[in-house]
This record gives structure tokens, C-alpha cells and sequence, in this order.
């Protein structure tokens, strides 16, 4: 089936861009962006992801401020235009300059999350290491992720309140990912995977954070072990446009945690070794936090995931008390915006994204 997207020279396989190139029904294409005012005042997240093999593209947005996160989210059937990102409900997506500036809408006054925003790249976008997971011999995980930081610009409506943001406070960062993985689908039959305990021995701590300075971005990612061994193991400074982005090496992690919600507290710090040799040690103060699970798509208490079908055209929204453990520990992982001061005095704010899943004896967990 032709679509509008096939008179581009952008083809990858021999079909039409509206088929995926993998009869996969967990093919996605996705944005997911953060964004925060270098402040304990708002942290809030957006997304936007294209299902091409589930015939569906969906969208949200949700906003943590004043300790209630909102989030209003939208789904429809996506058609045959694989370029047409400008209404999925209240939600738009349109890209004004590719990999340096995107524009970002919610219009609705029915719906609690309302916004206008541009997107300004800080640095140039960088790929992260490929990924291809294998379990039994079948693909769980084959993917592409470039990740950006950025300056927001624009204004937030949530509720009745009007948050306007400009380049100087409104910090962001942003992860672009598109293949195979696990979208939140009703399980398939586990099967041989089950009976062999295939998927038994996981990373149990997980570490992302896009940390942003005015000199350059470092880009800190592990997936680890509770014996220290590593599946990821990523540390890049990218600097501004027209310079080499640098791999470096040498990450460690020193983290506090609350023992009961297993959230990343003050305290807490990563280093890794820079281009010269020098171990760079960077401390981690947080100001705010949203949660990925609040009625986002990514699971948690809520039925809606993303990719399920809801319809022709779908939209609603709900909202969650964010000082109450009791509803916090169902809705992580936490991404929480940091204030990040480098050991040579440099000041930078970023997303810290860490979660530990079943034991890890080095920080107290032991199941």
C-alpha cells in the first residue's frame, strides 16, 4: 500500500515505507523527551510512538509539579501515512530542522496537560552503542537509540496552572529509538524461554542519565550485575556542534538509596575517566522527580500501554499523588532532575534515570 512518505528517497527495503521491513508485531518507532526548569519547581516527560505492524501510533504527555504528576495521553488507528505525526488526538509532532529542532503540542482545554513547545539541540545527536538481545536464539531486543540535550522554549498548561519556559532555565534531554523490543503487549506463551529459566539471570541496576553542561553533554549508561559485571557500560562527552564527540571509560556509581521506595537520594555520585586520564567525579543533588509509570504507556497500575488498540481515536487523562510511597512505588522507575556539580566547580542540571530490579547486596537489597 503506497502512502505520501513513499515520493521521499528514504526507502530501506524493497517494500513501501508503510511496511516495517519485519513482520514483528513489536516493531516501534518512538520519541521520548524530558524536561525539567533546572529547579524543584516541574519535571515533565513526553512521548510519541508509531506501531506500524499494530496499525496504531499513540502519544503523551505528563507533568509532575506541585507533588500531583498529570498526564493526558491519546491513541488512534495510524493509517497509511507513516509521516503524518500531526494529530494523534490533542498531541503533534513536527520536525522544524531535523536533529536540531522539533515542535511539540497538546491542545486540549478537555484534557489536564496542554502545551507548546520548541525543542532546541544543546549538542548533536549521538547514536547509542547498538543493541541485539538474543534469548534461546529468538531476537527480544534489536534497536537503535540516538540521544540529544537540549533547551526548551514555550509554555505548559496543567490545570490551572501556566509554566512558561526559555532557553536559560528549561533544560531537557531527549531519546529517539526505533526496532524491536518489548512495548508493553498482552505476554506471549514464555514456552521454552519459561522451562529454561532463559531470562532468569538479568541486570539488576540500571543507570541512564544524559548530564548536561554548558561546555558539553556526558552521557553516563550502565546495565549491571549484582557481581559488578556489565551488559552496558557507556560514558561520551559530545560538545556543542562542529566538534568530535569522545568515548570515555572508567564509570562508577555511588548511590544512596531509600531503602523502601529504592529511590536514587542526595548523596549520591558517578564518575568515569576523562580523555586526559583524570577521574572526573560528579555529585548528584536532586530537585524533582516524575515517574515513568503514571499512566504513561510503559505499565504500571494503569491498563493502557502503548500500542494496545483503543480505538479509532482515543483520549483521556488521570493524575497521581506523588508524596505518597504507596502510590510511588507502583509508578517507577523514577527519573529525577539533578543538579549535577562537576569536581572542577562546573555546574550542569540532567535526567538521572536509575532503577534496581531484585537483589543487589552492594546497596542493601537482597531480593
Amino acid at each position: 500500500m503506497l502512502s505520501p512518505a513513499d515520493d521521499y528517497l528514504i526507502h530501506q527495503t524493497s517494500e513501501p515505507v508503510r511496511y516495517a521491513g519485519t513482520s514483528d508485531r513489536r516493531f516501534f518507532d518512538r520519541y521520548f523527551f524530558t524536561g525539567h526548569t533546572c529547579s524543584d519547581h516541574m519535571f515533565f516527560m513526553i512521548g510519541m510512538g508509531s506501531y506500524p505492524n499494530l496499525g496504531v501510533i499513540d502519544a503523551f504527555g505528563s507533568v509532575a509539579i506541585d507533588g500531583v504528576q498529570h498526564t493526558t495521553r491519546a491513541s488512534r488507528e495510524l493509517g497509511v501515512d507513516r509521516m503524518d505525526t500531526a494529530h494523534v488526538g490533542p498531541f503533534s509532532v513536527e520536525v522544524i530542522e531535523g536533529l536540531k529542532q522539533l515542535r511539540l503540542q497538546c491542545q486540549s482545554p478537555d484534557q489536564m496537560v496542554n502545551f507548546d513547545l520548541m525543542w532546541h539541540a544543546a549538542v548533536p545527536a549521538f547514536d547509542e552503542p547498538p543493541i541485539l538481545q538474543r534469548s534461546m536464539g529468538r531476537v527480544m531486543e534489536q534497536a537503535t537509540r540516538l540521544i540529544q540535550t537540549g533547551f526548551w522554549e514555550g509554555e505548559i498548561r496543567c490545570g490551572d496552572q501556566r509554566v512558561e519556559l526559555n532557553r536559560e532555565t528549561a533544560w531537557g534531554a531527549r531519546d529517539r529509538s526505533w526496532g524491536v523490543r518489548s512495548i508493553g503487549l498482552e505476554r506471549e506463551p514464555k514456552g521454552i524461554l519459561q522451562a529454561k529459566g532463559a531470562n532468569k539471570n538479568r541486570t539488576t541496576l540500571w543507570i541512564w542519565s544524559p548530564m548536561q553542561f554548558s561546555d558539553c553533554t556526558v552521557h553516563f549508561s550502565l546495565s549491571e550485575f549484582p557481581d559488578g559485571t556489565r551488559e552496558v557500560n557507556t560514558v561520551r562527552k559530545i560538545k556543542p556542534f562542529g566538534s568530535q564527540e569522545e568515548i570515555l571509560g572508567g564509570a562508577e556509581h555511588n548511590l544512596v538509596f531509600d531503602p523502601e521506595t529504592r529511590e536514587m537520594l542526595a548523596g549520591s555520585s558517578v564518575s568515569y575517566l576523562d580523555s586526559n586520564g583524570e577521574r572526573r567525579t560528579v555529585q548528584l543533588e536532586p530537585l524533582t522527580r516524575a515517574y515513568l509509570r503514571a499512566g504513561t504507556g510503559y505499565g504500571g497500575p494503569d491498563s493502557w500501554r502503548h500500542g494496545k488498540y483503543m480505538g479509532e481515536s482515543w483520549a483521556d487523562s488521570l493524575q497521581y499523588d506523588i508524596t505518597d510511597k504507596e502510590v510511588t512505588r507502583l509508578i517507577g522507575p523514577t527519573h529525577v532532575a539533578c543538579r549535577m556539580v562537576r569536581d572542577d566547580g562546573e555546574v550542569g542540571y540532567g535526567t538521572f534515570e536509575t532503577q534496581v530490579y531484585g537483589a543487589y547486596p552492594r546497596y542493601g537489597f537482597h531480593e
